[in-house]
Parts: structure tokens; sequence; C-alpha cells
């Protein structure tokens, strides 16, 4: 299974800290990490300040430089056309279109997707008829479970082998999800990453529904062992 560690927004503003979550993520057996290109405070329409967890370009490159020499591959949620092009400058290897963005911003979106770069396409399994993208070859589409932290009743696991999904990107209470994901024939998983979940930000909601460095460990054995079942080598005639 391709297990992206989301990094923020549980680095807290600290590229140190969001450096040793990398670290950690390669560690435990991800992927890759994934960074959210947040500007001017644009998803705070609650009032709360959420500017230290935003980027630079240059902030941006030296993450993407520390997990390229560390080994494991960095991308990004651009959200706006000047994070796109960042994304660009620095050769990615994918792009993301969050779930959010198909009604909030379809111009984006289709800027996305004209670039032809291997995308994560998240959507709400209750959304699936109302987005319009085409199934091709470097298109990923996961199913997103949304809420921060979704409880496992609430869950919905799409049918991989029937639907367009090919993994999920999982915002659930612990790692059942994932792992029954795997199961069922997912081969993507996408999955908020942080060192404590205790850290209960009102501003940083992804800790609770977040995988740990335990997690992750156990997620990669499980799922690597699920991948091996049944798959006998093949014989030389």
């Amino acid at each position: 299974m391709y297990i992206i560690s989301e990094i923020f927004p549980q680095h807290s503003g600290d590229l140190h800290k969001a450096k040793r979550m990398i670290n950690y993520s390669f560690l435990a057996g991800a992927s890759a990490v994934k960074f959210q290109l947040l500007q001017n405070n644009m998803f705070s329409k609650d009032g709360f300040d959420r500017s230290y967890g935003e980027l630079t370009f240059s902030q941006l490159k030296d993450l993407v430089n520390y997990s390229n020499d560390i080994g494991i591959t960095p991308f990004a949620t651009a959200f706006t056309e000047e994070t796109l092009d960042w994304c660009v400058k620095l050769n990615l290897k994918y792009l993301k279109i969050p779930a959010r963005m198909h009604t909030e911003n379809p111009k984006l979106v289709s800027s996305i997707l004209k670039l032809n770069i291997p995308t994560f396409i998240s959507i709400r399994p209750s959304e699936i008829d109302k987005v319009n993208i085409e199934k091709k070859n470097d298109r990923i589409f996961l199913s997103c479970i949304s809420n921060y932290p979704t409880l496992l009743s609430d869950v919905v696991i799409p049918n991989f082998e029937k639907s367009i999904f090919d993994g999920v990107s999982d915002h659930s209470l612990g790692i059942s999800v994932a792992i029954k994901s795997c199961s069922l024939g997912g081969k993507y998983l996408e999955k908020h990453f942080t060192i404590n979940k205790n850290l209960q930000k009102e501003t940083e909601k992804g800790h609770l529904g977040s995988m740990d460095y335990n997690d992750l460990v156990l997620l990669k054995k499980l799922t690597d062992e699920i991948n091996q079942i049944g798959n006998k080598p093949k014989k030389i005639k």
C-alpha cells in the first residue's frame, strides 16, 4: 500500500518539527509526505488565526530538499495558482486536488489537470456524481473520509473493484479503516501524521484522526502482509 503521510498542519508552524515528522514518517515506512500550501488565512472563516502554518516558497523548497535527501517522496496541495506554480518549479512528482476544491475552486482544478502531472484526486463519496473528471492513468482517485475526526461508524469504504477509487484519504480514528481498505483492494492511503495525538488544537484538528510513529510502523507491517496473501511467485518455464 502506498502510504502518504500528511505533515500539515500538525507541525504547528515549526519547520524543525516538520522535518522530524518527515524523518519519522520515512523511518516508519511511509512512501511519501505531503504539505498543504495555505495562504492568507484562506480557511479561517471561524476567526482563528492559522497563518502560522503557512509556507513561503523558500521554506517549501527546504522541506522538499530535506525529504529528497533522506529518500522519501515529497509533494503538496496547492490552493492557489501561485502555489501551484511553486510545485511545478520544484518538479514535484505528484499534485493533489482536495475534496473541497471541486466546489470552491473548480478553475484551479482545471489548471492542475491540464499539467498532466500524476495527481491524487480526493472526492467525498456523497459527491461522486457531481464531479466530472475522466479516469486516466495519471489520476489517482481517493475516497475522502472528511470529518476531523470521523467516527468509525460513519465511515463508508468504497468498492475498489467497481468504483473509480484507488484508495482513501482517511481522517478517521485509528488505523482500522486503512487496514480494511487495504484488505478490500485499496492501493493508496493518505492520512495525517502527528508526533503527539494529545495536541488537540482548534486550528489543528488533524491530530485526533492522525497516525503516530507506532501506528505507521504497524500499518506498514500489516498492509505489506495483506498484500502478500495468496501472492505466489511465478515459476520459470
